[in-house]
């Protein structure tokens, strides 16, 4: 890389009005790794989150001309609506994040991208599934995650031999507070487990509540309620799968193996490329298979152990400290594909 591009500043521009949201944490964590060799500035679409505070995020302000001119852009996902602003910029380069199974938002927002700069923008998918169904070239980077106090409860998973005698088997997830996060049937299972005397606990869970309020086993809780290390740790299995949000990559998958705990996962989706089938998770297509997966796991915790086992390693292989640095030469090499022509 020449020695312009060396020197310019990377602008990071996002929502960071939501402290739970995947985008702006993934964000967040390119950053921080980039500002270990470049300069960087974080850019807000509208207003920040008041967590976010201490993170010098700036908000765009257009007609104060408050927003980044020059330089390297990340544009943090295709949720991102395209900016009017961008015509009076002269980046070195572009960087699109693709994390969001919207293709038509993607295609409209490279031909503003296109005509607004001059510039091809470089594409970024979070997960080979995302990459193949868009069709287009660029780059599978991951999700850069600090796994390590996930780890730490993987390994404290690890010296236990059976489940505390104070407290039933427990499956559960984290999520964002959204009614599409979560499968049409996955209220019905929670259901079908509780009766069985498992205890169920959903990080993400208020706007089931019209489907679970008041049954007895089952806990719903807003997301962000709990550390999340801290309420894997309370688990015992894990268990995600989406309803109509195609998950482009699903960081609490990631992070739930890192905890020691075998996964059950829905068989659509950007994390269904990482869960080892049969060895650090099990991946399910229908209602039927979630019951089987789940009681097959009830039945044996050397099996649950061994999966745990699989899982933290697997975790640490896709965002252990070798794989963030190869994050850091994803982003800062040249381009290694074009764009095609426009028709």
């Amino acid at each position: 890389m020449n020695n312009v591009a060396n020197s310019s500043v990377w602008h990071f521009v996002g929502y960071f009005d939501d402290p739970f949201s995947g985008a702006a944490l993934e964000l967040l964590a390119i950053a921080e790794l980039i500002a270990s060799s470049r300069r960087v500035e974080l850019w807000s679409v509208i207003a920040p989150h008041s967590s976010f505070a201490s993170r010098g995020i700036k908000q765009i302000q257009p007609f104060a001309r408050q927003f980044p001119h020059a330089g390297v852009l990340i544009w943090g996902g295709v949720h991102v609506p395209p900016a009017l602003w961008l015509k009076y910029t002269r980046f070195d380069r572009i960087v699109l994040q693709c994390n969001l199974a919207s293709f038509e938002r993607l295609f409209a927002l490279i031909e503003v991208m296109r005509d607004a700069t001059q510039h091809e923008p470089e594409l970024v998918f979070v997960s080979k599934a995302l990459q193949l169904t868009a069709g287009l070239p660029g780059r599978v980077v991951y999700s850069p995650i600090d796994i390590a106090p996930f780890l730490r409860v993987g390994k404290q998973r690890l010296t236990l031999t059976s489940i505390p005698s104070d407290r039933p088997l427990t499956v559960g997830r984290v999520s964002r507070d959204a009614v599409d996060k979560h499968h049409p049937q996955d209220a019905m299972l929670y259901r079908m487990l509780a009766a069985q005397g498992w205890r169920v606990r959903i990080m993400g869970g208020l706007c089931l509540a019209d489907q679970l309020d008041g049954v007895e086993n089952i806990e719903l809780l807003p997301a962000g309620f709990e550390n999340a290390a801290d309420f894997y740790q309370t688990l015992d299995i894990f268990f995600y799968r989406t309803g109509t949000t195609f998950e482009a990559y699903g960081r609490v998958v990631a992070e739930a193996m890192a905890s020691g705990l075998p996964v059950v996962a829905g068989s659509v989706g950007g994390y269904a490329e990482v869960v080892i089938e049969g060895e650090c998770g099990i991946l399910v297509a229908n209602q039927e298979e979630a019951w089987d997966a789940l009681e097959h796991l009830a039945r044996s915790a050397g099996v649950r152990q061994s999966m745990g086992l699989a899982g933290m390693l697997q975790a640490e292989k896709l965002h252990g400290q070798a794989a963030r640095d190869t994050v850091i030469g994803d982003y800062l090499c040249q381009p290694i594909s074009e764009m095609p022509e426009r028709p």
